[in-house]
């Protein structure tokens, strides 16, 4: 039976490599990441590049969200 290999840009990978971080992934791959969403989306309308996936990584530090309210 094959190894299962982690994605490239798994979430343990993007949180090691962008903690805390606004990042765009496209095609697979990260093409940008910046300390806010407004810095990112004019770094990516700057670059020309559209139809991006932004997510925030948390740091590891980051308390979870378990609950509202």
């Amino acid at each position: 039976m094959a190894e299962s290999v982690p994605p490239t840009n798994s979430l343990v990978r993007l949180q090691h490599e962008y903690p805390g971080a606004w990042v765009a992934l496209k095609d697979g791959g990260v093409v940008e990441a910046r300390a806010t969403p407004y810095e990112l989306v004019a770094a990516l309308h700057d670059r020309g590049i559209s139809d991006a996936t932004i997510i925030r990584v948390p740091a590891e530090s980051e308390p979870e969200l378990v609950e509202l309210g």
